[in-house]
């Protein structure tokens, strides 16, 4: 009996040894003795599991290949900022780099493999574990590794806590519990700007322009809209008391509303005179899609021949979205946009899904410096389609596409996998989405006369001259001619309607042709 049990308490104790002595720092470098904890070792432990999860998949999904360098260069030094104390400093050295703090320093190497930035990485992690007074757990100290990891990639990929990723989710989804009223920022005031259709807010009878002065009896001033937003929103059937003043009659009115999910209005549908009809997507969410047939439904009712489709300001969504908004004006089959991971076998076509399309019908599309990712994918396809024009200002220039990956933790990564391209080969990120027109505001921006970049250069159409005109040429040219045009101080779209009233066949040519002339007369 006594024999087992020595025999048992030996293994043990050799298992612990071992696990200490694979765990001591290695390599040339012994200045200080960084004890790490034998749970580290495999399974014992779910020490930096996380940053791993991370590291991994960056390496496989990554649109570029990583530069393994930069990427922990970056994280250890997010490290050393988190915990946020002067003596703790790290540098470069002639043989790599160091973390000082007052009392010992450990030096360590990084390159471009994998294996060793990670044993380096650890060494730092575990070193800066051991500051004296513990500000920061391991928890923390890893997430901000891995927040600036992400943040070395490029300005899209980024790292999301289980809060962030929930919120993120339903920004795509297009759906989240809330009161349904849109709100704005003016003179550092809180305002609602509108409310949306069947909405609790709306059945409550708050109106635009009502000012924020309580939510759940907390005063708002000097409150941020991300911050009341966060506020408003949460669980369906959950209870939210909300205290506005309105101007019109000075008083301030208190509403105890409850929350539902609700459907973010992305497609707006207006019809214009002369059978033009103007349909403006705002952003591209899971509800994109049957909204658009909705307004195209109303359209055809209403005898639409020609179509303004306004993307200005569009941030973009998700491209799925984009691709079946654009197969509504694109032949069946017809290529939309293409992605490109990082080997030649991450590639994959997107092509129009629909058989009963309005391909034979004219439209302009309208972008302008925020128009980016799905929305500049939209406008891509539809001008190398040969059959629309695309009025405004050069696209923002987002073509990459982000896949967002939910960690075992609960958190996510939103990390970038692949990049548009538009029918004719257009790399979206290198040149956004460049108007066939363009409409320059007044005075004319510094940049777009001194720059000689392709994304600024005046566009020239297929007789070799420029068409560009400036939004007072064209108010000019309104009223002096008396163009019945959609009351509003919108000259790009005033300029839409003009162009494309009684244009009867969906040919870039023929647009062209009335453009340059339209152009001609504005000038003179």
């Amino acid at each position: 009996m006594i024999q087992r049990i020595f025999k048992r308490t030996l293994a043990f104790t050799t298992a612990t040894l071992i696990g200490l002595f694979l765990l001591l720092p290695t390599g040339p470098d012994r200045s200080v003795s960084v004890l790490i904890p034998t749970a580290e070792a495999g399974f014992f432990s779910n020490d930096l599991e996380l940053f791993e999860e991370v590291v991994n998949l960056v390496r496989d999904k990554y649109v570029y290949p990583p530069d393994f360098k930069k990427m922990f260069t970056v994280a250890i030094n997010e490290m050393v900022r988190s915990v946020n104390e002067e003596n703790i400093v790290a540098t470069d050295t002639p043989e790599g780099q160091s973390i000082s703090r007052a009392d010992s320093t450990i030096h360590y190497q990084l390159n471009f493999n994998w294996d060793q930035n990670l044993k380096a990485f650890k060494k730092a992690y575990y070193f800066l574990l051991e500051e004296p007074d513990g500000k920061l757990s391991k928890e923390e100290l890893e997430t901000a590794a891995v927040t600036g990891l992400m943040s070395s990639l490029d300005p899209y990929s980024q790292y999301m806590d289980e809060d962030a990723l929930n919120k993120s989710m339903q920004n795509t989804e297009g759906k989240y519990g809330g009161l349904g009223m849109v709100i704005t920022m003016k003179d550092n005031r809180l305002y609602v700007v509108k409310t949306m259709k069947n909405s609790p807010a709306q059945r409550a009878g708050i109106l635009p322009d009502d000012a924020f002065v309580k939510v759940n009896g907390k005063k708002v001033k000097e409150t941020q809209i991300a911050e009341l937003a966060d506020m408003l929103r949460g669980y369906p059937n959950t209870k939210v008391t909300v205290s506005l003043y309105r101007k019109a009659d000075d008083r301030e009115r208190t509403y105890m509303l409850t929350r539902e999910v609700i459907s973010i209005e992305t497609v707006e549908y207006k019809p214009l005179k002369d059978h033009v009809g103007l349909i403006k997507i705002s952003s591209f969410s899971k509800q994109t899609h049957d909204q658009l047939r909705d307004a195209l439904t109303k359209a055809k009712r209403d005898g639409a021949k020609e179509f303004i489709l306004d993307l200005r300001d569009n941030p973009g969504g998700l491209l799925e979205q984009s691709v079946k908004v654009a197969s509504h004006f694109l032949l069946r089959n017809r290529l939309v946009v293409y992605t490109q991971g990082r080997e030649k076998s991450d590639y994959k076509e997107y092509r129009a899904k629909y058989k009963n399309t309005l391909h034979f019908m004219p439209v302009v599309v309208l972008i302008n410096q925020y128009s980016a990712s799905a929305s500049e994918i939209v406008a891509g396809a539809l001008r190398d389609s040969g059959k629309a024009l695309v009025i405004g200002e050069n696209s923002y220039g987002k073509g990459s596409v982000q896949t967002i990956f939910r960690t075992s933790s609960g958190s996510g990564l939103r990390l970038t996998t692949s990049k548009y391209y538009t029918p004719s080969g257009t790399d979206i990120t290198e040149q956004g989405i460049t108007p066939e027109i363009r409409v320059l505001k007044d005075p004319i921006p510094e940049e777009l006369k001194s720059s000689d970049n392709s994304k600024t250069t005046p566009l020239r159409d297929n007789s070799g001259s420029p068409i560009q005109l400036k939004e007072s040429e064209i108010i000019k040219f309104i009223k002096e001619n008396e163009q019945e045009v959609e009351e509003s101080n919108d000259p790009t779209l005033q300029f839409a309607q003009i162009l494309i009233k009684g244009v009867s066949v969906a040919n870039k040519k023929q647009t062209l042709k009335k453009a340059r002339e339209l152009a001609a007369n504005i000038h003179y």
